[in-house]
């Protein structure tokens, strides 16, 4: 990638944002060209209506009210992936994001479970050590989601979608 020629011949905008995006750059760098935050590099996209990111997408369907400490969980790591994947279809994923995910995949189907949230869940070693997340035994009520519905869940419409199996297809390396 080309470094822009200089950062002080622009002003940070919503537009100097996308075109870095479109040349590859992601927030965290824009933040650094810019010496502002990666959260400041979002506000301008949010406040001025640019472009959501997938992670941005993602959140905006993410079920649950999670807090620090259960983002180390393997299951909130491998449903980002997953959100990711059913955003763009494994686009611009690195190799060694969607072998995890397709090994967890064959996982949850291997075992038939499904994840479920519960702040009030217990540590588990292997599984998250801070608490809120388990595996539990498939159900006909989970349908063709990976997670459980429970009260401490918000399935949205677009929720429902990310949030199900993957695409025939997608358990298999390309």
């Amino acid at each position: 990638m080309d470094q822009p020629s200089t950062t002080s011949d622009r002003e940070l905008s919503k537009e100097v944002i996308e075109d870095l995006k479109s040349k590859g750059y992601n927030q965290t760098q824009i933040a650094e060209m810019y010496g502002v935050t990666r959260q400041a590099v979002s506000w301008h996209l949010k406040t001025y209506g640019g472009k959501k990111s997938t992670r941005q997408l993602i959140n905006d369907c993410w079920p649950w009210e999670t807090s620090k400490g259960h983002d180390k969980a393997i299951p909130y790591r491998r449903l980002r992936d997953h959100g990711e994947y059913m955003a763009t279809f494994g686009a611009g994923m690195n190799a060694d994001k969607l072998d995890r995910l397709r090994v967890w995949w064959r996982k949850l189907e291997r075992e038939a479970v499904v994840v479920e949230f519960d702040p009030n869940i217990p540590p588990t070693k292997g599984i998250c050590a801070h608490g809120g997340f388990a595996y539990r035994q498939r159900d006909d009520s989970d349908g063709n989601l990976l997670i459980r519905v429970n009260e401490y869940t918000n399935l949205t419409d677009e929720g429902r979608k990310v949030w199900c199996r993957p695409p025939a297809g997608a358990l298999e390396t390309s």
